[in-house]
């Protein structure tokens, strides 16, 4: 009866040891889903990136392809202007949270939003 007992004592140490092993070891489920978050993240970064990267070759095939975006592009981007007309630039106040980012035009998703006029 007690070589009984001490073996189920045995058995259930045994089995609290495995227990604590599968859920915090080296790989366990809090790794496992450590692991897993790890890899959402990844993906989701990933298909942010591939979108960017979508949206960046439009450009550049806009660019390429037609020249009034061109013209566009050069007009904010790089502040040209025709022989004729007056290029005014307006500062922001001192003071103020703007930056020269915030004041530049976004131009993603700019192309075929301007084709026909």
């Amino acid at each position: 009866m007690l070589a009984e007992r001490w073996l189920a004592i045995a058995l259930a140490s045994l089995s609290v040891a495995l227990l604590y092993s599968a859920m915090n070891g080296e790989r366990g489920l809090r790794h496992i889903y450590r692991l897993e978050a790890e890899l959402a993240e990844a993906t989701e970064r990933n298909f942010r990136l591939v979108q960017e990267i979508s949206a960046l070759r439009r450009q550049i095939r806009a660019i390429r392809e037609d020249d009034a975006y061109l013209e566009r592009v050069a007009r904010r981007r790089l502040s040209f202007a025709r022989q004729d007309e007056i290029l005014y630039r307006v500062l922001p106040e001192r003071g103020s949270s703007s930056t020269d980012d915030d004041a530049r035009h976004d131009l993603r998703g700019a192309p075929g939003q301007h084709r026909g006029r």
